[in-house]
């Protein structure tokens, strides 16, 4: 298991890399590919309760509205249609509305906050954008390691029974050692960074948590399998949808 995730990730951050450093059309396809596969992801999931229309029509049609710039008008128009169209779906469409609302959580957790991921890097640049990314894997890295070393208490054993709070302890204090190298090596800082490196840190492992509480209550290991060693696109990402909205949010007050 650990050799495929080794294996996944040496192909797959190049990629990431890459496309986030060229920015542009090439980080629209990449972020446009990772919000597609992780809706459908989501209506795998979702069962017979999704609508798979409805789903890509209004996930996608978020995402191009990111990248031809959000305003108000932009932002009120696509809420009010996006809605109307779900509950006229759901009223005509032979499945009741409440029990369908599965949908508006599906574009709120995957497209929404994904669409992040073009945010920050055409607003902030980017060295921002890696940042995110780091921050999010030391995270992850250092959790899963002191996990296996140091874990003795479970974190949240009724969501996923692996953590451990001596993971969690380990993931957060790899992204403030992070943190702190960033600061000093662009000359950013030190505390800005510290700040921030703490509270994605913290955004990512709750973001890990909700995805964890989600598989549970549909009874699937993962989100999907694309992803050698480490399941689907949800699975990986599954920090990111937390981090880079928190990061945008961040940046927009200390920048």
């Amino acid at each position: 298991m650990l050799a495929q995730r080794v294996l996944t990730a040496v192909v797959g951050v190049p990629i990431l890399l890459t496309g986030l450093y060229f920015g542009g059309v090439v980080w629209q396809l990449i972020v446009f590919a990772l919000v597609l596969v992780g809706l459908l992801e989501f209506a795998h999931m979702g069962g017979e309760r999704v609508y798979l229309d409805y789903l890509l029509l209004a996930g996608l049609s978020f995402l191009f509205l990111t990248y031809s710039g959000i305003d108000q008008f932009g932002l009120t128009a696509w809420l009010v249609l996006q809605l109307f169209y779900y509950l006229i779906r759901a009223a005509f469409g032979g499945m009741y509305t409440w029990s369908g609302a599965i949908n508006l959580l599906g574009v709120l957790y995957v497209a929404v906050p994904l669409s992040f991921l073009w945010l920050v890097r055409a607003e902030y640049g980017f060295v921002w954008s890696i940042f995110g990314l780091v921050v999010t894997w030391l995270t992850d890295t250092g959790a899963y390691f002191g996990g296996l070393r140091f874990g003795r208490r479970k974190l949240l054993p009724e969501v996923s029974p692996k953590k451990t709070q001596e993971g969690a302890l380990s993931g957060l204090l790899a992204a403030l050692l992070g943190s702190v190298v960033f600061a000093l090596a662009l000359d950013e800082s030190v505390l800005q960074a510290l700040i921030l490196g703490f509270v994605l840190s913290i955004a990512g492992q709750v973001g890990d948590l909700v995805e964890s509480a989600i598989k549970r209550e549909r009874s699937v290991k993962d989100s999907g399998s694309i992803l050698p060693g480490h399941g689907g696109i949800l699975d990986r990402f599954d920090s990111m949808i937390f981090v880079f909205p928190t990061l945008y949010v961040l940046l927009s007050l200390f920048i």
